[in-house]
């Protein structure tokens, strides 16, 4: 059951040709504006501004204008975040390149991921890792509405990075507060959509006093702590009842023998084909609506205690809870009544099949999810000597799954520990910069699964029936020299050590006799290698390449814990794997970039090459229960080897202070090489799309009316050969077509009326669950 709110509360030939006539202009890009833009836009409290030059980090651990950096980076501004989204951490990825964001669930995704070149890129957050200890990412938990910018940087960084940085890192960062700023709104929308949200940030002392008597005097606070003190405190509480995602099916198989008179022949059901198996299936109803609520607390404060030094911490916690309700039975007797539990018979095509109801068919498990994250950063810097930067922070979450239909509770305890320490020394008067670091992660996490005295009580815990334990230690060491031997050559060349321990992994079981199994302690090392060229043939532009070998080693989860997932006539299963080796992945690309038109228009085009081996892959089981339940049984293992190689394309530019726009497309080619399964050889990789195409346009009239439409297409994310029994259904994974709007409206200076609509041409389309149809969100604002 859903529990109380805790707070009171087109046309594609037309594409087609537009993509056609630009496509010799895309190259890949990120324009940001010129000093015209920005003055022109600088009248209001809802300020439009474009960085001229923007800078980013991410892709050297030293500041890089983009033009610059040994690497094809994008930097999306909080202009671009809240001019096209305000409510999701991934979709705002839509605005550059080559990035599939899977968020396949509409605004009840909490697991949604970013996949770019092949594999799924490390998220983090102001430097701090946000993955659980199955490498998912929490995104309910982020601060939208403390976000400064976002980055995104391709290509192999483990160098830098360590795990999961394979093929891309997506950086989010929080900012800073200059002054007072308070930001408040409140949303509705469909589904009975609700979205809060409000900020206060200031540095409260240490102000002008002009405007005082002579006779007053500053405070102690003013005196002694000057503006360098700074806070800010931002809260989020979002409720939807959500739309329809997961029906229930059944697996038959025709009865012999005599047919009981007294059981109902049912009729109402509809039958298609599973895409992912090809077997038939008889629908027999849904599992309602998917709905969510979730809220959370971002505070951060800090000191200034020069100009080159500050330290900061932040707290952010934040809780989400979301399941299915309402869900109903398409099966009908003779009478017209739905009928949802007993035997009933299903009559198809001169065959009898029999079926056994019970109410559990059409629903699902409620999840919940909480998190608390700290972070504490120092960064230090001795003008053109020495850069220190060091960051600590602490992840724990705990995530539970109710299974009423089986009298069991799932509780997930897991915790990541993260330090960081890096230091860049300026040497040559700035022509070397040589950085050295250390980092040291830790993850914890034990399983339990529960046995309830009452199905519906998720605290009615009696016993426990399996329990895993698990800790991963890795410990990483990283060096990094970048020369310029002459002004327009940039040579990189760096590489990491990591070397983690897997200790403590045990499992106990009590569903056949009390059993438990202690795992021996593995250890493993991996040393990721990274040297790249920057060369600049004229001031506008660059020519860059780059070599790197990098890794993802195998998540606790895999390693430690088993899974089970049970609704709509199936249960899936999975077992852990402790003796799992890592992912690697040797890399290559080149790119090129470019600025025009007094910096207006970005150009880049880049071309990479990625090799994976040792890809942990899941080897199926399936099987049918005499009930008719479909029942998915997996074993992880490391088996398959991979070529992902593609072209990333776009091109971004200011037509004038009231227009700009983008225009993105990213091609992969990807195949197995070598598969556990000889019937996938030479198949399409999973999760890789083949075309990505994306564009955006934004117009400002005046400062008072804002129109910004994007759009997006993603083909299927696996190739005929897999996807050959079925589209168009649950579980299957069609390509889409997607435009989305957003107007706003400024009656008063910090007075905002938006109206935002996504899927604007209510595209129909799954992507394994039924994708969100037209989905309108009303926003007021205000922002000072």
């Amino acid at each position: 059951m859903r529990k109380e709110y805790r707070f009171p509360v087109c046309c594609m030939s037309m594409v087609s040709m537009v993509s056609m006539a630009l496509l010799p202009m895309v190259f890949v890009a990120s324009v940001y504006g010129q000093d015209a833009v920005t003055a022109g836009n600088q009248q209001t409290g809802q300020q439009k501004t474009y960085e001229l030059d923007p800078v980013t980090v991410i892709a050297t651990k030293t500041p890089k204008k983009l033009l610059d950096a040994p690497g094809s980076v994008s930097m999306i501004s909080k202009e671009q975040i809240n001019a096209f989204s305000a409510e999701h951490p991934f979709k705002m990825l839509h605005l550059t390149e080559g990035v599939w964001a899977r968020q396949y669930r509409g605004l009840a995704d909490y697991w949604a991921r970013p996949v770019i070149r092949g594999r799924r890129a490390l998220m983090q957050v102001d430097g701090m890792n946000w993955y659980d200890y199955g490498y998912y990412v929490d995104t309910a938990a982020v601060p939208m509405t403390d976000l400064e910018k976002v980055d995104v940087v391709r290509g192999p960084f483990s160098a830098l990075y360590g795990t999961m940085a394979q093929t891309a890192v997506v950086s989010y960062t929080t900012g800073i507060p200059e002054g007072r700023e308070i930001d408040a709104s409140v949303a509705v929308g469909n589904w009975s959509s609700q979205f809060y949200n409000f900020r206060f940030a200031d540095r409260p002392f240490g102000k002008d006093n002009n405007d005082t008597d002579d006779t007053d005097s500053p405070s102690w606070a003013d005196t002694m702590l000057g503006q360098g003190f700074f806070y800010s405190f931002s809260f989020k509480y979002r409720t939807s009842d959500g739309y329809v995602t997961t029906p229930s099916y059944k697996t038959l198989a025709p009865i012999n023998g005599p047919v009981d008179p007294s059981i109902p022949v049912v009729t109402g059901w509809t039958k298609d084909i599973d895409p992912q198996t090809g077997k038939t299936r008889y629908r027999i109803g849904d599992q309602g609506n998917n709905w969510y609520e979730d809220y959370s607390v971002f505070i951060k404060t800090g000191y200034d205690f020069s100009d080159n030094t500050r330290l900061w911490y932040s707290l952010n916690s934040s809780e989400f809870e979301y399941g299915w309700e309402d869900g109903a039975s398409s099966l009908h007797n003779a009478a017209g009544n739905a009928l949802y539990q007993g035997d009933v018979y299903i009559q198809d095509s001169g065959k009898t099949s029999l079926l056994r109801l019970n109410p559990f068919l059409f629903t699902s498990d409620t999840k919940n999810k909480q998190s608390l994250v700290h972070t504490l950063h120092l960064d230090h810097s001795i003008p053109d000597q020495l850069d220190l930067a060091m960051m600590v922070g602490f992840n724990d979450k705990e995530a539970g799954t109710h299974y009423e239909s089986s009298s069991r509770y799932k509780a997930e305890d897991s915790s990541l520990t993260q330090a960081d320490l890096t230091a860049t020394f300026h040497l040559l008067e700035d022509n070397l910069l040589l950085t050295v670091g250390t980092q040291g992660v830790q993850e914890e996490a034990t399983v339990t699964d529960s046995n309830l005295a009452n199905a519906s009580d998720e605290d009615s815990i009696i016993s426990t029936r399996e329990k895993t334990n698990g800790t991963n230690l890795t410990l990483g060491t990283f060096f990094q020299a970048e020369y310029s031997p002459i002004d327009p050559l940039t040579l990189y060349i760096g590489g990491r050590y990591d070397h983690w321990w897997g200790s403590d992994a045990d499992y106990y079981s009590n569903l056949a006799g009390e059993f438990y199994i202690e795992h021996p302690d593995t250890d493993d090392g991996q040393f990721s290698p990274k040297a790249s060229v920057v060369y600049h043939p004229k001031d506008n532009g660059t020519v860059r390449a780059s070599y790197g070998q990098s890794f993802t080693a195998p998540s606790l989860y895999f390693r430690t814990s088993s899974y089970y997932w049970e609704g709509g006539g199936t249960i899936s299963t999975a077992s852990p794997n402790p003796d799992l080796k890592p992912e690697t992945n040797t890399s290559w690309e080149l790119g090129t970039e470019w600025e025009f038109w007094e910096k207006r228009l970005r150009l880049k085009l880049t071309y990479f090459a990625n090799e994976f081996e040792d890809m942990i892959v899941s080897i199926s089981n399936n099987s049918v229960l005499a009930d008719g339940t479909q029942v998915v049984d997996k074993t992880r293992i490391n088996a398959d080897e991979a070529e992902v190689n593609g072209i990333e394309a776009a091109v971004e530019a200011v037509f004038s202070p009231d227009l700009r726009g983008g225009l993105f497309y990213t091609h992969n080619w990807s195949e197995y090489t070598v598969t556990k399964d000889a019937s996938r050889l030479g198949w399409e990789v999973n999760e890789v799309p083949t075309n990505i195409w994306s564009a955006w346009i934004g117009y400002y009239f005046n400062d008072d009316l804002d129109l910004n439409l994007s759009y997006r297409y993603c083909d299927s994310r696996f190739d005929d050969e897999y996807s050959a029994y079925g589209e168009n259904s649950y579980k299957a994974d069609d390509e889409y077509y997607v435009m989305d709007a957003k107007l706003t409206y400024r009656p008063y200076e910090y007075l905002a009326l938006s109206v935002a609509v996504d899927n604007l041409l209510d595209e129909e389309y799954y992507e394994y669950y039924k994708g969100p149809g037209r989905f309108t969100l009303v926003t007021l604002s205000f922002s000072y």
